[in-house]
């Protein structure tokens, strides 16, 4: 018996797993750092790395590898997380946050692709 004949790719599975693992580490990071606003009181805008490390790790975790697709599409979702939360906790996007934005996307991209 061949089994080798799939009709999906293996690439294609690892990467929807890879994408979930993304998203769960996003949602997590987010998490931490809105309830470190609500229990301490104050904003700390640079746990937005928090989230993008997370993001990579659950990339690369749940891919069981890297991959530069899905270090960009990590990057794109912590970018996503990171502005969600810090409106959140603003009301508005603080401009001075961007640097908290680029690094987050940076380290998840790094750590899911490399």
């Amino acid at each position: 018996m061949n089994y080798d004949n799939t009709s999906e790719p293996t690439d294609k599975i690892n990467l929807k797993k890879g994408i979930l693992g993304a998203l769960l580490g996003a949602g997590l990071g987010a998490g931490v750092m809105f309830a470190f606003y609500t229990f301490a009181g104050f904003r700390f805008p640079l746990l937005g790395v928090g989230i993008g490390v997370l993001t990579g790790y659950g990339a690369r975790l749940l891919f069981k590898g890297t991959d530069s697709t899905l270090g960009f599409i990590s990057g794109g979702i912590a970018l996503v997380a990171v502005v969600a939360t810090l409106f959140l906790m603003y009301g508005t996007f603080p401009l001075l946050s961007i640097i908290s934005v680029a690094v987050s996307v940076s380290f998840a991209y790094r750590i899911a692709a490399n």
